[in-house]
């Protein structure tokens, strides 16, 4: 397994995996009118808007976190105000392919989004989320020190949940949040303090 950071040239490979994330782990979940309809070119517009930019208030949300389907930097932090450091897009793959992707943003409060955990549904439960959790979580405590992380997943997403909680993550609050395809659904913060983040990002 190869890890490198993505790039614009990966927009088109991203949305493709998003989408077909999506519409594994929240069928049943959001509208089939939705995942089997317009939602390759919501996630398109969505990484074609998002990757040329860094700064993270001009960075769409896209939503909350899905399932898993499932290195940190070397060099010294230079602080989250930097545009460097506002988000982190890392990709795994094998075989010159794409297996999964997660996307990182610093916020306003001074905590980091995991906004993605992504990986190819046909590669669940084969390790390349955990891998990349604790690659993007080393990210975070290196650019970020003694920052929190934290995402946001579906009530009803039961196996995006397990993980988390395996890899340390506590529910934080819960609420109810408009999500793509134009329906409210119930959502779970799970959070990791810093010194969370840097024993998941020690593996």
């Amino acid at each position: 397994m190869q890890f490198r950071t993505g790039a614009p040239r990966d927009a088109d490979l991203i949305a493709a995996l998003h989408t077909e994330s999506w519409q594994t782990a929240y069928s049943g979940i959001m509208p089939a009118s939705f995942l089997d309809g317009p939602l390759l070119e919501d996630r398109k517009a969505l990484w074609a808007a998002r990757l040329p930019s860094s700064e993270p208030t001009s960075q769409p949300s896209s939503g909350p976190t899905s399932q898993p389907t499932s290195g940190p930097s070397s060099g010294p932090s230079s602080g989250p105000s930097t545009l460097e450091n506002a988000s982190h897009l890392l990709l795994a793959e094998q075989d010159d392919t794409l297996q999964g992707f997660a996307y990182l943003i610093a916020q306003p409060d001074g905590r980091i989004l995991l906004d993605n955990l992504h990986v190819r549904p046909a590669r669940k439960r084969s390790g390349i989320g955990r891998l990349l959790m604790t690659r993007a979580f080393g990210w975070a405590a290196t650019h970020h020190p003694g920052k929190a992380v934290y995402l946001e997943v579906l009530r009803d997403n039961a196996p995006a949940i397990a993980f988390y909680e395996r890899c340390g993550g506590s529910a934080t609050r819960d609420f109810w949040e408009r999500v793509p395809g134009g329906i409210e659904l119930p959502v779970i913060e799970y959070a990791w303090t810093p010194e969370g983040v840097k024993a998941l990002a020690n593996g």
